[in-house]
């Protein structure tokens, strides 16, 4: 039986990653010293990269003309790669310089960040321009030389506005025509960027009925629109009873996953 909803929403990827490792980890709320150890990374950032990638069937359901949105809402960070072996050195020698710098969505591991863009479909930077928030399509350089802002779109987004792109699912959609651009009705997307870019917000503007995993519980400044959508006979069912720091509540949300699916 195919999903009943057209958009769900994960807010945000980092907090999910934190009930990832506290299921690893077997940690209580109330634990207060049990430490994450490297062999938890393995764990976490696998089940990151398998929810993303089943994620696709969700997308997929109900053929070319309908299909689920997947939205990650993710904060931004930098990280420095190094040559094999760069970031350790022997003693009395200077640490080898990172190659690269890249910035890219907040998520636990080396790898895992570029294997979830990979498996995205649209991997938006969401930035301020002249005093707007926009979403950016295209990556951009971290300082200079050859570091970037990871992005990219499944569709020619140079056409609307240099990849400078409305925030909006509708909005976006519109542009997209008036470019004579044809977009597909579900992706899977990727919004990050740092604080106080409305991401959360814009998760409102994505096709209804919507399911939002409130992880981080974000959903708050939007409360009074959702009242109002709601009395509008809009269906947006957000959960936000999942503690992630409790172990026992990711069965909770293995349980709303499957139900999600349908």
């Amino acid at each position: 039986m195919p999903s009943k909803y057209k958009t769900v929403a994960f807010d945000s990827i980092g907090e999910l990653a934190r009930l990832y490792f506290s299921f690893d980890m077997k940690k209580t709320a109330s634990d207060m010293d049990t430490i994450r150890a490297l062999n938890n990374y393995n764990g976490t950032t696998e089940r990151l990269n398998m929810l993303i990638r089943r994620c696709k069937n969700l997308r997929d359901q109900g053929g070319d003309h309908q299909g689920v949105n997947v939205v990650f809402i993710a904060h931004e960070q930098i990280e420095k790669v190094y040559a094999k072996g760069g970031m350790i050195t022997a003693k009395g020698q200077a640490p080898q310089e990172p190659i690269a710098i890249k910035g890219l969505p907040d998520m636990p591991g080396k790898q895992t960040p570029e294997e979830v863009c990979r498996a995205a479909d649209n991997v938006f930077r969401v930035r301020a321009l002249n005093g707007q928030i926009i979403w950016r399509a295209i990556r951009e350089p971290v300082g200079g030389g050859g570091d970037y802002w990871e992005a990219k779109a499944r569709f020619d987004c140079k056409k609307i506005n240099n990849g400078f792109l409305p925030v909006g699912y509708n909005e976006l959609f519109e542009a997209a025509k008036k470019a004579g651009i044809e977009l597909d009705p579900a992706y899977i997307w990727i919004l990050y960027g740092t604080i106080g870019m409305e991401k959360t917000r814009s998760l409102l503007k994505f096709p209804r009925p919507i399911k939002i995993f409130d992880l981080d519980h974000g959903t708050v400044v939007i409360k009074r629109e959702v009242e109002a959508l709601r009395k509008a006979g809009e269906i947006i069912d957000i959960v936000t009873d999942i503690d992630v720091e409790e172990t026992t509540h990711y069965e909770k949300f293995v349980s709303e996953l499957e139900a999600t699916f349908g």
